[in-house]
C-alpha cells in the first residue's frame, strides 16, 4: 500500500499510460478521469498521507447466452472499460465504513460483519431461504450500500471455503467508491460493485498471501449476491473476474469452465444506452423472477411427464439438441408444457408438487397479488433455443463466420422482442407458441437455434435501437443484460461503427424525441486488486 498522494502523482505519467494500455487496450485514454475523481475524493476523506490500495471491477457485455447461465447454458462475455473503482484503507476491527465520491446521490454507510451475517454457515439451499427471510427484516439501507453488506455476509457464510479459519480475526475497511458504469443499464453494475467490495475484503484479510480466485470461488460469488434479493447465476461474476484483454470468454456451468476466444480485430461492439431503467427493487424484479419461475415450473412438468429422462434432464440446457441429441424429443418436451398457467392451475395439474410450487410462487408474487400467471412454454422455448445458439456461437467466432454471429445475435434478440419498427411505425411482436407453430417448425425442419422463443424482456425503445442498427448496416444487434430497459449492443465492422452509432442516435431523437448515449466497447482485463502504482519499487 502507498499514500494517496503517490497514487495521484502516478496518474498521467508514462508508467500510468503503459499500465493502462495493458489493462484497457484501445480504450485506455478514457480511463484517467475516473481514477482522478476517486483519488481526489479519497484525499479529502482520508487525507493525502493515508495508505491505501485500489480495486477495479469492470462491467460486462454478454455477446451470446442471455438469461441462461443459471440454467447451465454457455455465456460469452467481455469486460468493458466502464468500471467500479474503490480506494481501500484496511481496519483492524470488524467495521466497514463506506463512502461514495458522489455523496449527494449515494449516502455513506457503516456496519459490522456481525450485524448482517447469518448466525452460522449455511448451505446454498439454506442461504437461499435465509436471504429471502432476511430481506424482509433487515434495516433499510441505501441501494448501493447493500452490495457491501452482501459482500461481508458472503465472506462470513463461506469463510472456510475462502480460507478464513477464525471469524474473530476478520478485518473490516474504510473505503471510497466511484464508478462510471451506467446503473440499471444491463451492464452488470450491481455485480461489479459486489465483486469490488468482496475483492477489497478478501485482500484486507489475506494481504500478500493473495487468495487465488478460482471458478469454484466465482460460483460462491454468484450465490453471495442473492443477499440483495435477485436470483441469478454466476455468469456475470465469472466475466468480471476472469476476462482477458482483447478476448471473448466462453463460460460453462455445472461445473464452471472457462475458455478465452479471440475477438476479431476488424469488428467492434457499440454499447447503446436507451436511457430506460429497470429498477430491480420493484416490478422489474418480479418480472425477472417470473421468467425464472417459468423455467423451474417447466422442469417440474418434464420430470412428471417424462420420468425416463429424469437422470438426463438435470438443467434446462439438457433439453437443447446439443445435449439431448434428438430434435424430435425437444418438440415433445415443449408440447407437454402449457402456454400459460396460474399457480392454482399448476397445483391441480401436479398436486404432488404443491410444496415446490408454493415456494416458486413466493419468489414472483407481489404482496397484493392473489394469482400469478406464467408464460411457461414460450419462456422454456427461448431457454432451449438460446442454449443451442450459445453452443455454436464460440465456433462461429473462432472461424470468423461474421454472418452467422450476426444471425445468432438477431435471433436471440427476437426471443426478447416485444415490437417491430419500420422506420417510425411500430407494430406489436409475439413469437407464436401455439401447437400449430410447433408442428410447422418441426415439419419444416427449422433448426432449433433459429426459433426465437418468447422471453419478452425487451422494450419498444430497445427494439427501435436494434431495428435501426440493422437497417444502418450492423452485422447483429440485441438486448444487453436482463432487459426491461438499459442498453442494446450492436456488432459492426470497426470502420463503420461511428457512422452507425450516429445514425441510431439521430433516428432515436427524431422518432422518440429522446437523447441516447453510446460508446465503443473494447474487451479489457477483468477485476484487479492494485497494491501500488506501477513505478513504485521498479
Amino acid at each position: 500500500m502507498v499514500k494517496v498522494n503517490d497514487w495521484l502523482n502516478w496518474l498521467g505519467t508514462n508508467e500510468w499510460k503503459i499500465w493502462a494500455k495493458g489493462v484497457y487496450g484501445k480504450a485506455w485514454e478514457g480511463r484517467l478521469e475516473p481514477y482522478r475523481t476517486l483519488l481526489k475524493t479519497t484525499a479529502e476523506r482520508f487525507g493525502e498521507s493515508a495508505k491505501i490500495f485500489l480495486v477495479r471491477s469492470p462491467s460486462r457485455l454478454n455477446l451470446m447466452g442471455r438469461h441462461i447461465d443459471h440454467r447451465g447454458g454457455f455465456v460469452h462475455p467481455i469486460a468493458l472499460p466502464r468500471e467500479i473503482l474503490i480506494a481501500v484503507q484496511p481496519r483492524e476491527d470488524e467495521i466497514l465504513n463506506i463512502h461514495h465520491a458522489l455523496t449527494s446521490s449515494f449516502p455513506s454507510h457503516i456496519f459490522k460483519f456481525s450485524e448482517i451475517s447469518p448466525p452460522k454457515s449455511l448451505s446454498v439451499d439454506e442461504w437461499d431461504r435465509w436471504t429471502r427471510e432476511h430481506s424482509k427484516q433487515r434495516k433499510e439501507v441505501a441501494g448501493w450500500a447493500i452490495y457491501a453488506e452482501a459482500a461481508a455476509a458472503t465472506m462470513v457464510n463461506w469463510h472456510k471455503e475462502l480460507g478464513i479459519s477464525d471469524l474473530k480475526l476478520m478485518k473490516g475497511l474504510n473505503a471510497v467508491v466511484y464508478g462510471d458504469i451506467p446503473p440499471e443499464a444491463g451492464l452488470s453494475s450491481s455485480s461489479a460493485l459486489f465483486i469490488a467490495f468482496l475483492l477489497a475484503l478478501l485482500h484486507c484479510n489475506f494481504g500478500a498471501q493473495r487468495l487465488k480466485v478460482s471458478p469454484s470461488i466465482a460460483e460462491i460469488f454468484g450465490y453471495g449476491e442473492w443477499y440483495v434479493g435477485t436470483r441469478g447465476g454466476a455468469g456475470d461474476h465469472a466475466a468480471i473476474l476472469f476476462a482477458d484483454l482483447g478476448k471473448v470468454m466462453k463460460v460453462g456451468f455445472f461445473p464452471m469452465t472457462i475458455e478465452h476466444l479471440p475477438f476479431p480485430e476488424e469488428l467492434c461492439l457499440l454499447v447503446i444506452d436507451s436511457g430506460e431503467r429497470a429498477h430491480k427493487a420493484g416490478k422489474a424484479r418480479l418480472e425477472f423472477n417470473r421468467r425464472v419461475a417459468a423455467y423451474e415450473v417447466g422442469m417440474l412438468i418434464w420430470r412428471e411427464r417424462f420420468p425416463e429422462l429424469s437422470m438426463q434432464l438435470k438443467h434446462l440446457r439438457d433439453a437443447a439438441p446439443y445435449r439431448l441429441g434428438d430434435e424430435s424429443k425437444v418438440y415433445q418436451l415443449l408440447k407437454a408444457l402449457p402456454r400459460f398457467a396460474t399457480f392454482e392451475e399448476l397445483e391441480e395439474m401436479m398436486p404432488q408438487r404443491k410444496e415446490q410450487l408454493m415456494q416458486i410462487h413466493e419468489t414472483c408474487r407481489s404482496s397484493h397479488e392473489e394469482s400469478v400467471s406464467l408464460e411457461i412454454r414460450g419462456t422454456c422455448w427461448f431457454g432451449i433455443s438460446e442454449c443451442q445458439r450459445s453452443s455454436i456461437f464460440g465456433k462461429a467466432l473462432t472461424e470468423g463466420d461474421f454472418q452467422l454471429i450476426g444471425e445468432l445475435m438477431n435471433k436471440s434478440h427476437d426471443g426478447d422482442r416485444v415490437t417491430v419498427w419500420r422506420n417510425s411505425d411500430v407494430f406489436p411482436f409475439q413469437f407464436p407458441t401455439e401447437d400449430f407453430a410447433l408442428d410447422a417448425f418441426e415439419q419444416n425442419r427449422v433448426p432449433i437455434w433459429k426459433q426465437a422463443g418468447s422471453y419478452r424482456c425487451s422494450t419498444p425503445a430497445i427494439d427501435f435501437i436494434v431495428d435501426t442498427a440493422l437497417r444502418s448496416g450492423a452485422l447483429g444487434a440485441q438486448l444487453s443484460g436482463a432487459g426491461l430497459g438499459g442498453c442494446a449492443m450492436v456488432l459492426a465492422h470497426r470502420n463503420e461503427a461511428e457512422q452507425i452509432g450516429e445514425k441510431i442516435a439521430k433516428a432515436y431523437q427524431r422518432a422518440l424525441g429522446l437523447e441516447l448515449s453510446w460508446f465503443i466497447a473494447e474487451p479489457c482485463l477483468g477485476a484487479q486488486v492494485i497494491e501500488q502504482p506501477s513505478f513504485v519499487g521498479s
